[in-house]
């Protein structure tokens, strides 16, 4: 019985810690991508100045904005840096 105390608790611990999962391939971007740096000062030459959320998923930066009160997403090319879509979203 006092085996089964110290066993359990190590489960516990192990199973309680926060690692964090596998990412997968297309939520990377590939080596040869431009910098985030660049990718937002892209965004912001094009006059979306409040930036709420920047993500990579897909193969592409997503890049949620807001302009003239209305929030957009932003598709961004992660190695050309070219726009590929702006959606207003409701």
């Amino acid at each position: 019985m006092s085996r089964i105390v110290p066993i359990a608790i190590a489960f516990l611990i192990l199973s309680s810690s926060s690692v964090a999962p596998a990412r997968e391939k297309d939520e990377i971007p590939p080596a040869n991508a431009k910098r985030l740096s660049e990718i937002i000062e892209s965004v912001e030459a094009q006059g979306h100045t409040v930036i709420t959320d920047v993500d990579f998923d897909d193969w592409k930066w997503i890049v949620r904005v807001y302009k003239a009160g209305l929030e957009f997403e932003i598709l961004i090319d992660p190695v050309s840096g070219e726009t590929l879509s702006v959606t207003p979203k409701t």
